[in-house]
């Protein structure tokens, strides 16, 4: 009854809080009112003491008076630790943890070598002890950790408030001063952040400049592991520790600090900030060079606003000053043309040890050129093609006439692109190989994620299965980000979702890349590519979910998927527009409604007419119109659409020898539309094992149901068979919505 009085009491005093209740039980020990008796061989407990004994609700004030008992190096030992943060390893606090941090604080610490660094230092350590057998410090490894927060929080309060900036200062000062020149980077962060929580503490403008310079520091590296944040927190407390004149007395400083704060508010999303800050640097920089910087991340800046045509005008501004005159004359389709075949005649019989001789690129206007055309060339793609089949072929040209550099490597992919879209598969080859090896050869990582985006979307480089250009595309991604490359990290996350659904990978699995990546692209506000890959969002979730009840509330899907599309019509996002024609035709011929499916393929023609670079989507575009042609002349008896579709089974065969159930299935049913059905099924059996040794399950699951629909229409019993296997497929892919459909529209055993 004693035990269960004294669990009631501590629960009331405690709120049932841990560390409230270790430290209440321990102050109960430490009065005598909680004792072990040796002689009764139990414990003796004073409940009423107990019950008078005042309740713990402030857990730190308890943890103060703690910590006050302990001996007074203990206590010195424990603030410092809590100046740094919950955790400190043993080497960072060997470089500090001294008492005359505190008793010296308005003397520099000097350098100090590593023999006398632990002579000072060691006679604190003996009594970081007495804090972890207290139970206040934890000992991890090679780390000392508080044992809760508000431990931390206690020994940080017992720090008077007016000398926490000075506490802080120095920390970080002798931190600095005592660490090896070969082991600054490692402390740096800590370093750093210490001095920038003693700035207040601050009296010259030389400790300011030398804290302002290790900002710039600071947040170069952290730009280099992609922590934007805190890199964008590190200049802006840069730029703030300058001093008023500091564009007339330390101009190079200013103009580091301002672009590379730029630079990382950009790869957060902060736009707002990006132009405010650019602005400054316009109106300060002594030289046109000077701005170059600012004009290259505002352009991006507008890209990724989807404001394409202001970043086009913008960068040919800026090539007009180069003197690279871009003419209307440039962009007409017939010189474009000529420019064009020209370039390509340069490197067709180019070998590669003649290529890998080229010299490197050195004259700074060619360099600054290519760098404004790389930045530029992604936006034309989207707006006027002729426009960006202009900069590709000056790039390249620059590159043949100056030498090589590592914009010439995206400038390549990028040709190899419109080598492919024009159909010239060898050609594209050679100079995605190109632009491979020159991304090797200057090991160039910030061009490597719009190169595998170029090279890899179109798979012409190495044909190899789809999951292993995945890898390639993540890769990308993962890069790209490093490298600060929001735009074309997340372009590569959107193909690697692509490449995924085509490939066959589980719809959920998908889902969950999607919804990861839409969320990122949300918070960076690349706003493009986030209206990409919700066209498959869309596709997907009708795929996964679409039946009687999950319909939108019109019922009609696809009339919902046709408003997006003329909202992207309307505001002239032409290639967004053909990207969801064709995810809309797919999924209407998924759905056997034929008519839409023809319609948006006829839409998707109209939009990419006189454009030089169409939707590819991994050769998924051939396969499927291919497809929906073939349905479209046994409907419609068009010569068109007959003459299309085979066009379409020469491209697929061109174009892919890695998923050879798209040239079996697209044969079939062209031998099925021309009355030669006798060996169909066989056919049929041959696209379907493809399918299956490509684990394709997906296109395993279509051909059964096309293999199906044969069976059905001339009346084979078979047709249940391969409609029940169609139907076990599209499940196991995740496709609900498409399996409840074919269920609805056949009959068949349901093994699944």
């Amino acid at each position: 009854s004693i035990t269960i009085s004294l669990t009631d009491i501590v629960y009331q005093k405690t709120k049932g809080n841990a560390l409230c209740i270790t430290q209440f039980l321990q102050s109960l020990h430490d009065g005598g009112l909680l004792q072990w008796s040796s002689v009764s061989n139990s414990w003796e407990i004073n409940i009423k003491s107990i019950e008078a004994e005042l309740a713990p609700d402030d857990s730190v004030g308890m943890l103060v008076r703690k910590i006050l008992q302990l001996p007074e190096k203990t206590q010195l030992a424990l603030k410092l630790i809590s100046c740094v943060g919950s955790s400190c390893t043993e080497s960072t606090l060997m470089l500090f943890l001294d008492e005359n941090v505190v008793t010296n604080m308005k003397v520099k610490t000097t350098v100090k070598s590593v023999d006398e660094r632990r002579s000072l230092t060691s006679d604190l350590f003996p009594f970081l002890c007495v804090a972890v057998y207290e139970g206040l410090l934890k000992k991890e490894g090679t780390s000392y950790k508080f044992a809760h927060d508000q431990v931390q929080y206690a020994a940080y309060s017992l720090i008077p408030e007016d000398e926490k900036s000075l506490w802080h200062m120095q920390i970080g000062r002798t931190i600095w001063n005592n660490v090896r020149e070969k082991d600054e980077d490692t402390v740096i962060f800590i370093a750093v952040d210490q001095m920038n929580c003693g700035i207040a503490s601050i009296d010259s403008d030389d400790q300011r400049l030398f804290l302002a310079k290790l900002n710039l520091r600071s947040g170069g590296k952290a730009m280099s592991f992609s922590i934007f944040s805190s890199s964008a927190s590190y200049f802006g407390t840069g730029i703030r520790l300058l001093s008023r004149d500091h564009w007339d007395n330390n101009y190079d400083l200013s103009l580091h600090l301002h672009n590379y704060y730029a630079d990382a508010e950009y790869c957060n999303g902060n736009f707002s900030q990006v132009k405010r800050v650019t602005k400054v640097v316009l109106e300060k920089s002594r030289t046109f060079y000077d701005k170059l910087r600012a004009y290259l991340v505002l352009i991006k800046t507008l890209g990724a606003e989807t404001k394409l045509h202001e970043a086009i005008e913008m960068g040919i501004g800026i090539l007009t000053h180069l003197g690279n005159n871009l003419s209307s004359e440039s962009f007409d389709h017939s010189a474009i043309n000529n420019s064009f075949n020209a370039i390509k005649a340069s490197f067709e019989n180019m070998t590669y040890r003649e290529f890998s001789s080229l010299k490197i690129m050195e004259d700074s206007d060619a360099l600054v050129a290519m760098n404004v055309m790389g930045e530029l060339l992604q936006y034309a793609f989207f707006t006027n093609q002729g426009v960006g089949v202009c900069f590709i072929t000056h790039m390249i040209r620059l590159s043949l006439d100056y030498g090589v550099c590592k914009e010439s490597s995206f400038a390549l992919a990028s040709c190899s692109v419109m080598l492919h879209a024009r159909g010239d598969l060898r050609a594209s080859k050679l100079l995605s190989h190109f632009a491979l090896s020159l991304l090797a050869r200057l090991d160039c990582k910030d061009m490597l994620s719009r190169v595998y985006a170029c090279v890899y979307a179109i798979n012409s480089y190495t044909l190899e299965p789809l999951n292993k250009v995945s890898e390639k595309l993540l890769h990308g991604y993962e890069v790209g980000m490093q490298t600060g490359d929001i735009q074309f990290a997340t372009y590569n996350a959107r193909l690697y979702c692509e490449s995924s659904f085509w490939s066959g990978v589980r719809l959920g699995v998908i889902e969950g890349y999607i919804q990861v990546w839409v969320q990122q692209m949300i918070e960076y506000k690349q706003e493009w590519n986030l209206n990409m890959i919700n066209a498959l969002k869309y596709t997907v979730l009708i795929l996964m979910k679409c039946s009687n009840n999950l319909l939108p509330p019109n019922g009609d899907f696809l009339e919902e998927g046709k408003k997006i599309l003329n909202e992207h019509i309307e505001k002239k996002r032409t290639h967004l527009a053909a990207m969801v024609c064709f995810h809309l035709s797919y999924t209407a011929y998924i759905f056997c409604n034929y008519d839409f499916a023809r319609n948006m393929v006829e839409m998707r023609w109209k939009l990419e007419k006189n454009r030089y670079r169409k939707v590819g989507i991994f050769g998924a575009v051939h396969f499927f119109d291919g497809l929906i042609s073939i349905v479209s002349a046994q409907q419609t008896k068009e010569d068109k659409w007959i003459n299309h579709a085979l066009e379409c089974v020469n491209k697929t065969k061109a174009s892919t020898n890695v998923n050879p159930q798209r040239v079996l299935l697209l044969e079939t049913e062209i031998d099925v539309l021309m009355g030669k059905t006798k060996d169909a099924i066989e056919s049929y059996n041959k696209a379907i094992n493809a399918a299956r040794e490509n684990k394709c399950i997906n296109e395993q699951a279509i051909v059964n149901e096309r293999a199906g629909d044969f069976c059905l229409h001339y009346g084979d019993s078979r047709a249940s068979y391969y409609h029940g296997e169609a139907y076990r497929l599209y499940l196991k892919w995740g496709s609900a919505g498409k399996a409840a459909h074919l269920k609805r529209n056949h009959s068949f055993s349901d093994f699944s």
